[in-house]
């Protein structure tokens, strides 16, 4: 029996179907799913004693119109707006844009104008937004080596040529632009380059040495030597998780996990003082380190369950616009909105964990992953900070605090993950590591 495919019947059919599906990816998995289809209704024709040519002519008959086939593809395999997802940033940042008009109208702090500022990050932010949205993130695995790299080194220059603030070196200058390079921005983007790097399960032993040297112990030491102590913790966190993900077995992850750990204690011993005095302030909120905690506490606890009202004025909550501002939204609100924000982060990262669980491509599941821990822990930690779970740091609150360079930086990575989420159903299964493939959005 000949190859069903090499009739000029099943080809002209496969075409025509291919054609109205425009995600050009898929159409090889079509093409073997229809074949298939077209075989096995020819094998059953040819046992009713049809000869081989009219049972592959009756049995493509059979299949249908292949315009109607192929339409039908298309609308299973077009894009896909994350509606959820959208409708959630939306929520967080109208409560980020209404606790910016309250600090406003409070006239506490000295920076003026905060929601006219705000508003504007919010739109340079949405254009980022929609820019990432529509971009083919496949496209940018290629530049991750390049990418990691380039992060160390910007990371380096900020060291040494940064500007400092609370005695650290955190932000980059460019101009006028002020970049916390070894804040958020650097954790965003060593994730996402290792997100497209060569996976744990591919490197052999010395390769896996020099991995784990370049990208778990070096970042290490450039975030332990800017004391940005919270952005160690969080690339630690993100850099095992997606180590995880990679690894061959346990025993592999343990021994590839063992320098980072060992870089970690080492920078940990050297902050103990330091860190000492963070957790006084948890442990003895009646000293000096606990000052924050109980100007918080004493907020929180007068604010009852509809608050003080709108630009209620508290002076003695430190950094109302940026670190402070779930703290504040509870004493001006009360418990009931705290509560609603907190319901409404929650759901934002459930929504992501929900996205993560829906993709085929190991690279955009990677993606998925490393912007869930970062954002997860910066959503959760601010909120757990204003209820005096965890001690202050200095930690903005995604989409609501005021963030600057962060806050548009957030919303290029949602837009990063409306993306991936837009092309779910246009990668094949089992073929997410084809990130060269092409397709028609």
């Amino acid at each position: 029996m000949r190859p069903v495919e090499e009739y000029k019947v099943v080809q002209d059919f496969l075409s025509l179907v291919c054609k109205q599906v425009r995600a050009r990816a898929m159409h090889p998995e079509i093409r073997e799913e229809l074949l298939g289809h077209i075989e096995e209704r020819t094998e059953l024709l040819m046992l009713e004693g049809n000869a081989e040519e009219p049972a592959v002519q009756e049995a493509v008959k059979q299949m249908g119109a292949p315009e109607e086939i192929g339409k039908s593809l298309h609308l299973a395999h077009r894009p896909q707006l994350d509606w959820k997802l959208l409708v959630l940033l939306v929520l967080l940042s109208m409560i980020g844009l209404f606790g910016a008009l309250s600090v406003d109208y409070a006239g506490t702090e000295r920076l003026s104008g905060l929601f006219i500022k705000k508003l504007v990050y919010f739109g340079i932010g949405l254009i980022f937004l929609i820019g990432l949205y529509f971009l083919d993130y496949r496209k940018l695995k290629k530049y991750s080596g390049v990418l990691f790299f380039i992060t160390l080194c910007l990371m380096a220059r900020t060291e040494f040529a940064g500007t400092i603030t609370n005695g650290a070196n955190l932000y980059l200058d460019f101009g006028p632009i002020m970049i916390p390079m070894l804040g958020t921005v650097s954790v965003f983007l060593l994730l996402l380059a290792g997100a497209g790097m060569k996976p744990a399960s591919q490197w052999g032993q010395w390769e896996g040495v020099l991995q784990i040297l370049y990208r778990g112990v070096l970042p290490v030491f450039l975030y332990g030597w800017s004391d940005s102590m919270v952005y160690l913790f969080v690339y630690v966190f993100g850099f095992l998780v997606l180590t995880w993900t990679s690894k061959k077995n346990v025993k592999q992850f343990a021994a590839l996990t063992v320098l980072p750990f060992l870089g970690l204690a080492y920078i940990l011993f050297t902050k103990r003082f330091y860190l000492m005095w963070r957790l006084e302030g948890l442990t003895d909120r009646e000293g000096d380190g606990g000052y924050f905690m109980r100007v918080i506490a004493d907020a929180i606890s007068s604010a009852g369950w509809f608050g003080q009202g709108f630009a209620a004025p508290n002076p003695g909550i430190p950094y109302v616009y940026s670190d402070s501002i779930y703290p504040y939204l509870i004493y001006c609100f009360g418990w009931l909105f705290g509560i609603a924000v907190g319901m409404v982060v929650l759901l934002f990262l459930v929504r992501m964990w929900n996205i993560s669980n829906v993709l085929h491509d190991s690279y955009g599941k990677n993606i998925v992953t490393g912007v869930i821990v970062v954002l997860g822990l910066r959503l959760l930690l601010p909120i757990l900070m204003g209820l005096g779970v965890v001690p202050i740091v200095s930690l903005d609150l995604p989409f609501i605090s005021y963030g600057g360079f962060n806050h548009m930086m957030d919303f290029a990575i949602v837009g990063l993950l409306l993306s991936i989420y837009r092309r779910k159903n246009m990668i094949p299964s089992g073929m997410g590591e084809a990130a060269s493939m092409k397709e028609v959005a």
